[in-house]
């Protein structure tokens, strides 16, 4: 079996919610991706479906490193690319 083109392992993408103005502390966190994992091999499609708000968006930015994962992995061509 040839090695993956994409493989997104556990991935992770938490946004923080703050409180306060002059000391800001962190009180929780956004969930907007967590724990997704998948694999495409050459000459595979891969369409992301779901409701408003669910991370799809989010997802992509990760993938094209816009965006850094909170926690996870993404390996192009069995390279790292999320550090």
């Amino acid at each position: 079996m040839a090695e993956p083109i994409l493989e997104v392992r556990d991935l992770v993408k938490y946004y923080p919610l703050t409180q306060g103005i002059v000391f800001k502390r962190q009180v929780g966190a956004v969930k907007a991706v967590d724990g997704v994992s998948f694999g495409l091999e050459k000459g595979e499609t891969l369409g992301v479906v779901g409701e408003s708000g669910c991370g799809k968006s989010t997802l992509a930015k990760v993938l094209m490193n816009l965006e850094r994962a909170t926690a996870g992995e993404v390996r192009f061509k069995g390279e790292d690319i999320t550090r």
